[in-house]
């Protein structure tokens, strides 16, 4: 009988292998050349990715044999090292631009009128829309465009004539490859109000979004149109307004996703008003089918529970809210990002709280006490002096999986460098990879520049059963115990990347493709958007808005980092007034 694992026949070994965490098949490689050789194998690995992560993107462009087995496995593990360790593989300055939208590993950059797509795996394509805006809007030098949104080989383009009031336009526009320019325009749909506009599309609808219906009670509310990319369907012409769905600013308090062929919606908001006595927070989900935008389609699920108001006070300012997709189940996730005076604690403490989107009423729990109302806390002080003006929210507190939060600093850790909100320029959190990024301003970097941009990583892997008592881990300031079989996690030391400048030329590279230098303005006076996904983190870097018009036009600068050794998308052609060439690349 062989006594070590690779002596095994492959079948026994085939089974085992199943029945393992993704980061132990990792650990199992490296314990000797056999094994990594046999984990190579693409039926093992084929094997791997249907099984622990069959909806992320390197899982989709294996079956589509873009790339093989091995490589999607390996492109999983270099991923999640990346972001676990701090150490991006690579980054560069990809150039110039107004505006950039980054998705489903596609770079679309907007330049004048001028739309470049760039990709890593298909040819590039460029996009002069002067050839295929509708009528005189081409000729036009007042035009300002904007990019919406991109999926399924269609960007959104937001279009208008500056100084005139409810006359924009949303450009569907084709980015597939080989088309000729004046073959491109799918859609062209006007605008009667553009108050927050955003936009949402597959390859067969589009659904876009004010803040413009005027609700019962006089105030604002969000208003959802659809449109048919398809000329042999139909939609209804009456838009779909939110009722009671609260929340203004999106990626704080609401949240807008197409996921499984449904347009949905989250809002982390119970009320207009803030209410004087109140216990419980919730959640609002609402789905409709894309084929169905109408109020009998609609499911709404108000009570989904979202947190009570004595586990401390929130800072508003901190709060990040998104819906992303679970590699493993394809599920709709809610990611929200707090920062408490949780309790006792005297400071600030800043948490990732996990929740499924859940758009059933049925579903909910307790949604019967939330609704009736009648369940109060009848020991609390507060009860007694409710009236008629109230209209409070109650429910039994619900324990929290360790899954469901991940605290910036675990409990009864040492608190990191922390940086204030004014310093801190961009925050994202990857799901998929269980890790928080923030790209800060730091001070005491280097002598390059008195607010450098580092990025600030943290992460945390599912720890082995014998690593440390699952109770010891639990930051029990937070929720009630964990439940029965919850996991343990260890977590990564919160590290900050590039290295001083002052450590190799290499670092004194990362630092000057990080922070290039702006054509005009000071470094400290700038504005920086940004998008994380799986793989990569793409941002732009602009002058800061003053007093002149034209400071809308002027051109930033767009930079990606990439956490995955995949090849980068090329760069676009920018001048060397402001950008020296040698510096816009470092890859390692």
């Amino acid at each position: 009988m062989p006594d070590t694992l690779d002596r095994l026949p492959f079948d026994i070994l085939f089974y085992i292998i199943l029945h393992l965490d993704f980061d132990d098949l990792v650990s199992l490689a490296y314990t000797c050349k056999q094994l990594k050789t046999l984990l190579n194998e693409n039926s093992i690995c084929k094997k791997i990715i249907q099984t622990r992560f069959p909806y992320s993107k390197k899982a989709q462009l294996a079956q589509n044999q873009h790339i093989s087995y091995p490589q999607a496995f390996n492109h999983i593990q270099d991923r999640r090292n990346a972001f676990s360790n701090a150490h991006p593989f690579s980054a560069r300055i990809v150039g110039k631009a107004n505006d950039f939208c980054y998705r489903q590993g596609k770079l679309c950059i907007l330049k004048g009128n001028v739309i470049s797509v760039l990709d890593s795996i298909s040819k590039d394509v460029i996009i002069n829309l002067s050839t295929i805006s509708p009528g005189s809007w081409a000729s036009s030098e007042e035009l300002r465009l904007s990019l919406l949104f991109y999926n399924d080989d269609i960007v959104t383009v937001y279009c208008k004539k500056e100084g005139r009031p409810n006359n924009g336009h949303i450009l569907a526009i084709s980015i597939r490859p080989g088309l000729p320019d004046e073959d491109r325009l799918i859609k062209s749909i006007p605008l009667e109000d553009t108050r927050k506009l955003f936009a949402r599309h597959t390859s067969q609808y589009l659904y876009y979004g004010t803040y413009s219906s005027v609700g019962p009670q006089g105030h604002d509310e969000w208003e959802i149109r659809g449109v048919s990319l398809d000329v042999n369907r139909t939609m209804p012409r009456d838009s779909l307004k939110l009722r009671g769905f609260f929340g203004t600013d999106v990626g704080s308090t609401i949240a807008f996703e197409i996921h499984n062929d449904a347009f949905c919606a989250v809002s982390n908001q119970t009320t207009f008003e803030v209410e004087e006595i109140d216990w419980t927070s919730f959640y609002h989900c609402i789905k409709f089918p894309l084929h169905d935008p109408t109020p009998a389609a609609m499911e709404s699920n108000r009570n989904l529970w979202r947190r009570q108001h004595d586990e401390g006070v929130l800072q508003d300012s901190w709060t990040d809210l998104s819906l992303q997709i679970d590699e493993a189940t394809h599920s709709l996730m809610i990611v929200e990002a707090r920062r408490e005076y949780q309790k006792t604690c005297h400071q600030q403490v800043r948490t990732f709280y996990i929740s499924e989107f859940v758009s059933s009423p049925d579903s909910s729990i307790p949604s019967s006490e939330a609704l009736t109302g009648l369940v109060l806390p009848w020991d609390d002080a507060y009860v007694a002096t409710l009236d008629s003006t109230n209209n409070p929210n109650y429910a039994r507190p619900e324990p929290r999986n360790n899954w469901n939060f991940h605290p910036e600093v675990p409990f009864k850790s040492n608190p990191n460098r922390s940086f204030l909100l004014a310093r801190t320029k961009l925050r994202a959190y990857n799901y998929s990879c269980a890790s928080f990024l923030d790209m800060v301003e730091d001070d005491r970097c280097c002598h390059l520049s008195e607010s450098c941009l580092r990025l600030r990583i943290g992460s945390r892997r599912v720890a082995p059963l014998d690593w440390r008592p699952l109770e010891e881990s639990m930051p029990e300031r937070l929720s009630a115990p964990a439940l029965s079989g919850d996991v343990a996690y260890r977590h990564s030391k919160v590290k900050m990347w590039p290295p001083p400048s002052s450590r190799c030329p290499c670092s004194k590279r990362l630092h000057q493709i990080l922070n290039p230098p702006l054509p005009s303005g000071p470094a400290y006076n700038r504005s920086i958007t940004g998008t994380l996904d799986e793989d990569n983190l793409v941002y732009m870097i602009r002058p800061g808005q003053s007093y002149n018009p034209s400071d809308d036009k002027a051109l930033g600068i767009i930079v990606m980092t990439n956490f995955n050794q995949a090849a980068l998308p090329p760069k676009i052609l920018c001048s060397n007034e402001s950008i020296n060439k040698k510096n816009t690349d470092l890859s390692g």
